[in-house]
């Protein structure tokens, strides 16, 4: 398409709102999404934004999140929606394909465990660092039971299958009831990371 010089933004012709969901069938899909920057951007990506208003959000240097964002385009998980000429430049907005990504059961079970493995703990680390900042950063003021900014638990419990799958239809449940949409524009507002994990124990070997 052809960009005139205008401070408008002109919508790509064809794209439309993000899928509800995406479902992630490649390993190597799975660790772009666990990725620490490239997640981060998918997840600020839910709204149309800019390379520049990325890296102000994630206090990263614009110049490095060109290389991620490219990337992430490439593999068709973000796409440009929008763009603008100012002056001799183009500006582009990227917005994500879905706003939510999960792993495709197939993925699950046809997958060397020992390499899924490795790909889903990944999760573990990206909340990990997360926390870690939180911690850092003065965010627990009292015990996480009595500080409402946070909440950590790691418990240990014997249930039978009936109530393991209760435990987690209640978990899922629980998830469900907030959007995964997140208003970066609502001043009063804060960005909640949420991480639940919950697998039965295997036996020392």
């Amino acid at each position: 398409m052809n960009i005139e010089p205008s401070d408008t933004w002109q919508s790509i012709p064809g794209c439309e709102s993000p899928a509800e969901q995406f479902d992630l069938d490649d390993l190597d899909l799975l660790g772009e999404v666990t990725h620490p920057i490239r997640g981060a951007i998918l997840r600020r990506l839910k709204s149309p934004r800019t390379v520049a208003e990325l890296a102000d959000m994630l206090d990263v240097p614009i110049t490095r999140l060109y290389h991620h964002v490219n990337r992430l385009a490439g593999l068709g998980l973000i796409r440009i929606v929008a763009v603008r000429r100012v002056g001799a430049v183009t500006e582009r907005r990227y917005q994500v394909i879905a706003k939510s990504f999960h792993v495709d059961n197939e993925l699950l079970t046809s997958t060397n465990q020992r390499e899924l493995s490795v790909a889903l703990s990944s999760l573990f680390d990206v909340a990990k660092l997360g926390f870690q900042r939180f911690v850092e950063a003065g965010g627990i003021g009292g015990t996480p039971h009595e500080d409402e900014r946070s909440t950590l638990s790691l418990g240990e419990v014997r249930l039978s299958d009936a109530r393991r799958r209760e435990l987690i239809q209640e978990v899922v449940a629980l998830v469900q009831r907030f959007p995964s949409d997140v208003d970066d524009d609502d001043p009063t507002g804060s960005r909640v990371t949420l991480f639940v994990a919950a697998f039965e124990e295997q036996p020392d070997s």
